[in-house]
């Protein structure tokens, strides 16, 4: 077998292990062809120009990883391949119009443990048939375009509300990735933006933040203002009726008719009810909660970002706006 073929034979195996482990969509794609693509190089000078106009708000972080999101080797020196997969989660939520509400991504345990997990198993089945294969795994916890890389694989295009919209999972999803040392031998695969002439995202948004399709001002953002600000309110401009969100916001999604369609709402799971059980919404248990209450409330989940202090903050807010 020639060295071409082993290396064919390492995409295949990759999208095999990911069709036996039953993920819901992935791809795979080589560095060297996507770094040349027009496509990343258009959205890393976007997410440099972002980042310049300090649209990220006080998210430093971003602003530290700007040079490895350009170059994913900078993660992984011996980095040849990008596999990435999209994890959707529930959309159903129950809202009875007056309560405090919470992003629906905030549903269950924390994440990035769980889908670390999903893909260092899928990493560790590869590396039995490829003695020395080098590979890192990423969930929101390393410096890379998810979303670039999403595309490139061909499982969406980044829709007028900025996030990732799967032609079948809608944007509701999870984006996970991994690096390998060895190449698929595939180049990027882009499909079509759907959106079409579609500006429901950019109504819905009750802040504004969404300045222009694709373009999201974090700085306006309910789900920057509830999730990353730390302390009180900073900008100059009035904060906007948040619409009883207390941790994150879905409007520019619920909106969005690509996430109409019924995809894991799971409305008869016994188990609903307890992967929500952290998302309260009784406003007379959060007025009244301590601090130790609310540490072991939120803990393993990714709830447990929003620190005490910020999320007295944001029922303040919400009390304020319903009032």
């Amino acid at each position: 077998m020639s060295a071409d073929t082993e290396v064919t034979d390492f995409g295949n195996r990759i999208l095999d292990i990911c069709n036996s482990q039953e993920l819901e969509a992935y791809g795979i794609v080589d560095i060297d062809s996507a770094l040349d693509h027009p496509l990343f190089q258009t959205h890393y000078r976007y997410y440099a120009d972002w980042i310049a106009r300090g649209m990220h708000g006080e998210m430093k972080y971003l602003e530290r990883g700007l040079e490895r999101r350009g170059n994913p080797r900078l993660l992984l020196p011996s980095a040849q391949s990008v596999l990435t997969v999209l994890f959707s989660y529930p959309r159903q939520r129950e809202d009875d119009g007056q309560s405090p509400r919470y992003a629906r991504y905030l549903v269950g345990d924390d994440y990035h443990d769980r889908l670390k997990a999903r893909l260092e198993s899928v990493a560790r089945m590869a590396a039995e048939a490829r003695p020395g294969l080098e590979w890192k795994v990423t969930v929101d916890t390393s410096a890379i375009l998810e979303r670039t890389w999403a595309m490139l694989s061909g499982l969406g295009w980044i829709g007028k509300n900025s996030l990732l919209i799967h032609p079948k999972l809608g944007s509701y999803v999870f984006i996970a990735s991994i690096l390998f040392s060895e190449k698929s031998r595939r180049t990027p695969q882009v499909l079509a933006d759907y959106c079409g002439n579609c500006t429901r995202c950019l109504q819905g948004c009750p802040t504004g933040a969404l300045i222009e399709p694709s373009v999201l001002d974090s700085r306006k953002c309910i789900a920057y203002w509830t999730l990353e600000m730390r302390g009180e309110w900073k900008l100059d401009e009035p904060r906007k009726p948040m619409k009883r969100w207390i941790a994150g916001c879905d409007e520019c999604q619920e909106v969005c008719p690509f996430n109409r369609k019924p995809v894991r709402d799971l409305p008869d799971d016994p188990e609903l009810k307890q992967l929500t059980s952290h998302c309260v919404t009784d406003l007379k248990y959060l007025e009244n909660e301590t601090e130790t209450e609310y540490k072991a409330r939120v803990k393993n989940t990714a709830l447990s970002r929003v620190k005490y202090a910020d999320s007295r903050r944001n029922l303040a807010w919400f009390k304020e706006d319903c009032s």
